[in-house]
């Protein structure tokens, strides 16, 4: 289907060709090609001069003297401009012929493309409820960050989405994916800022190439009147299967996403797995975390020493902790100790300050995950900042709570000051109902490493 690069072509090509020329009459072969009523659409046309020429996502706006004239090219759809007494070829539906003996005729093999008329506007932002358009600023990080905030669905799918962004389709989605390196089976919410920041900058790059090119001409579709697309010469993974990786030479393969052909390079665009490891405390989260880094060198995240990080090293977060919490200060850092106290003891003061605080950790999260095969990540409060839905999996250690506080109590912490942090957080029994996977540890480190063997061979390997 033409997309928006080819739509573009067309658009640029029949305004050098028929502006500001007057509609003598229209012919009509195969009606259901127009919207609405046939001869209401003949009669507003006749007479009208193309004066303006437009496109919105992957449709034509011509607007006339008085009124708009849409189309759409579906499939095939192509235009060809001719001399009046030409011979119309064969899948010919619609003709328009000029007052100065020429004429633009419509053909369409498949019959999908379709024509109508609706009033003339200031602009056509809300045209179709489409998206807003790649080269538009409305097309920003701000808008795509919060739109795939909570979006499930595979970027590539939502990439086509024309209610997300007008004129993207199959061909230059797969191209933009492979640009930005991200597999198009990934869920979209896993995108990142920095990788939106690129998806913005790659989708311009390559459509602006595209329509420089005069599009890319796939099977039978040409852009129109003779103009063939040339982007094709510059195709990086779309319908390259079997070919070797312009990057890193791997095999190019073929897959669907949405029922649509789907081509990307399985080591450039890796298909995350993420597995979140969270329990109570004293169940030995770290300790596992460590072990999964040493022995196995998985990638691992631990959003503890991330929170540590933004409390000493973001001066966006100090700013604002300090200005709301002025009594928290210590030599102009945040006393951590102090954090800790206002934060057991104080609700509001919790809550906005995980408000603050659970966005910058997820999106640490997002940068720090998106290019690896396996990644691991100890998040405590994984389903308290409703950070679940990232991750494919679960695991859940637990331990008898006076296990558990006898290791705390080892850190310094009082009794006091554990049942309060424990009880601020879900009960284990819960977080163990919703987790893949459960491991308790009551015993040894030996006990607790073999059984975290027994859980990467059996589980982790097989999925």
């Amino acid at each position: 289907m033409p997309e928006l690069a080819e739509v573009q072509t067309v658009v640029d090509t029949l305004k050098g060709l028929i502006k500001d020329k007057c509609i003598r009459d229209i012919d009509i072969y195969y009606p259901r090609i127009i919207e609405g009523d046939i001869e209401s659409f003949k009669k507003r046309l006749i007479g009208q001069h193309f004066r303006r020429f437009l496109r919105r996502g992957k449709y034509l706006l011509f607007e006339m003297d008085d009124v708009t004239l849409v189309s759409h090219l579906r499939m095939e759809g192509k235009y060809f401009f001719e001399k009046g007494d030409a011979p119309n070829a064969r899948h010919t539906h619609v003709v328009f012929y000029f007052t100065d003996g020429t004429k633009l005729a419509y053909n369409d093999t498949r019959k999908f493309g379709r024509m109508e008329l609706i009033a003339k506007r200031e602009n056509y932002d809300d045209f179709k409820n489409l998206g807003p358009e790649p080269f538009s600023d409305h097309f920003n990080v701000d808008y795509i960050y919060h739109y795939l905030a909570d979006e499930k669905k595979a970027i590539k799918t939502v990439l086509l989405d024309q209610h997300f962004v007008a004129g993207i389709g199959n061909i230059y989605a797969d191209e933009i994916l492979f640009a930005i390196k991200v597999n198009p089976l990934m869920p979209a919410m896993f995108l990142d800022i920095k990788t939106i920041e690129k998806l913005i900058e790659e989708t311009r790059r390559i459509l602006n190439a595209a329509i420089k090119a005069g599009g890319t001409t796939i099977r039978s579709y040409t852009s129109s009147l003779g103009v063939t697309g040339r982007f094709q010469l510059s195709l990086r993974a779309h319908q390259k299967e079997g070919d070797p990786c312009p990057d890193c030479e791997t095999l190019i393969v073929k897959t669907k996403v949405g029922g649509r052909g789907t081509y990307y390079c399985p080591h450039c665009q890796i298909l995350p797995h993420r597995i979140a490891l969270t329990g109570m405390m004293g169940s030995g989260k770290s300790t596992v975390l460590a072990y999964l880094e040493e022995k196995y060198a998985f990638k691992t995240f631990s959003a503890d020493r991330e929170v540590r990080r933004l409390y000493k090293e973001d001066k966006e977060v100090q700013k604002h902790i300090l200005t709301a919490y002025p009594e928290l200060a210590k030599d102009e850092m945040i006393d951590l100790t102090k954090l800790a106290a206002l934060i057991f003891h104080d609700a509001k003061a919790k809550k906005a300050i995980e408000s603050l605080i659970f966005p910058r950790v997820l999106e640490s999260y997002k940068a720090f995950s998106i290019h690896e095969a396996i990644t691991i990540a100890e998040i405590p409060l994984l389903y308290e900042a409703q950070m679940d839905k990232y991750f494919d999996h679960v695991l859940v250690l637990s331990s008898k709570q006076k296990v558990a506080l006898e290791r705390l109590k080892k850190r310094g912490l009082k009794t006091k000051d554990v049942k309060e942090r424990t009880n601020s957080q879900m009960p284990i029994k819960e977080k163990i109902k919703r987790a893949d996977w459960h491991i308790t540890n009551d015993g040894t480190l030996a006990e607790l490493y073999a059984k975290i063997d027994m859980w990467i061979d059996k589980d982790v390997r097989k999925k």
